[in-house]
């Protein structure tokens, strides 16, 4: 068991050995992809979850499949915080543009989608000129209407799509991140496209709380979109994602192992990585053994303590910290946020209103219906009540 050849890859979006527990939404894309290359509707699709679930990972599998179907991508984009609306939008259309040239020969229609694609970069408040060789549109894109000037854009890329007989996928991670006005413009503009029949999708990922934030930029949006909460594996996903890596070099664990690790790690695939890892490393001979497991057991709690809890923790302020803690001491989440307010020492929740809204936009909490919180990361609680009790 050679340290180099460990399959185990815990990370940000790092993708394992053995994608487990997502059979479903691999289908579900290609349905998607077949449909589109038919001139059929098929609804774009947004994956939401927890931090560690595999979101990143299942949108570079897609990517992937995207290509090998002879689909434009833009590879997988993270939306900053605070997000560029224009500049995310801009870069990957040109992206998709280089995609499609590389690929036919469509060069005035390509080089008429530049100019689109300058003329929508430039148009907003504020705008940064990226790098983009020849003239600039005019009339079309450049409104300072992000909505109208989407949709502009969009529409000129599935034009040139179309032309070439492929698809072009957009793949967006962090969506969370865009503001109301910029998910109202993706609403309205994918909208467009798919009225059109043109081939142009959107996979998007983001925390549990894009769902609600699409809704409230466009009512329509639960029509739009077809939505899929990502969450932990179901034990016999969970165990394939431990188990098989290692199978592949001869590799065995035993059969309480695997149990316990499932346990501890809860099914979620980070998790499960992490103890992976450190068993692999471990570990002298097949079968994986508790004894291995009870070795590294404190390892894995460190490493998740402090490069996985500890950093997102310390994101937040004394006072956010001390909210945090507050949260963790009621409990399982979601927690009424009377209750933290409780917690916190604070005389009612007006009182903790700025941490709660600060919490939210470092995206530590989010909220899942009125006066309710929750954690963003998983077993988050658990890290809170061990190492960050209520002082």
């Amino acid at each position: 068991m050679n340290k180099r050849d460990n399959p185990y890859t815990p990370g940000a979006g790092r993708k394992p050995r053995t994608l487990a527990g997502r059979d479903p939404d691999v289908e579900q894309f290609q349905t998607l992809v077949e449909r589109l290359n038919s001139g059929s509707y098929e609804r774009s699709l947004i994956y939401t979850g927890l931090r560690g679930v595999g979101k990143t990972v299942l949108l570079m599998e897609l990517d992937v499949l995207a290509s090998e179907a002879s689909w434009a991508t833009t590879d997988v984009q993270e939306v900053g915080s605070p997000a560029d609306f224009r500049v995310t939008f801009a870069r990957m259309a040109i992206r998709l543009l280089t995609n499609m040239s590389a690929r036919h020969r469509a060069r005035e229609r390509i080089e008429r989608a530049l100019a689109v694609t300058k003329a929508f970069s430039l148009a907003g408040p504020g705008a940064v000129e990226l790098r983009i060789d020849g003239e600039t549109a005019t009339g079309v894109a450049d409104s300072g209407n992000s909505e109208h000037d989407l949709t502009d854009l969009l529409e000129v890329l599935g034009e040139v799509a179309a032309a070439n007989n492929m698809g072009a996928l957009f793949l967006i991670d962090e969506m969370q991140n865009f503001d109301g006005g910029s998910l109202a413009a993706i609403c309205i503009a994918f909208q467009a496209v798919s009225r059109r029949s043109l081939p142009v999708a959107l996979v998007g990922a983001g925390l549990p709380d894009l769902r609600v934030r699409l809704l409230t930029a466009k009512p329509y949006a639960d029509r739009l979109f077809s939505y899929r909460e990502l969450g932990r594996l179901s034990p016999v996903d969970a165990r394939s994602a431990l188990v098989v890596p290692a199978a592949v070099f001869g590799v065995d664990f035993e059969a309480r192992v695997v149990e316990q690790v499932i346990a501890e790690a809860a099914g979620y695939p980070y998790f499960l990585q992490e103890y992976g890892l450190e068993l692999w490393n471990y570990a002298e001979e097949s079968p994986i053994s508790e004894g291995d497991l009870r070795a590294i057991r404190g390892v894995v709690r460190d490493s998740l303590a402090s490069s996985f809890f500890g950093t997102r923790f310390n994101l937040a302020t004394d006072a956010e910290q001390g909210v945090l803690s507050a949260m963790a001491s009621l409990g399982t989440g979601p927690y009424r946020i009377g209750e933290v307010a409780t917690a916190f020492g604070a005389k009612d929740q007006r009182a903790i209103s700025s941490y709660r809204e600060s919490l939210i936009e470092k995206d530590l909490i989010w909220s899942p219906r009125r006066g309710l919180v929750e954690f963003t990361v998983p077993l988050f609680d658990d890290y809170l009540r061990e190492h960050r009790p209520v002082q």
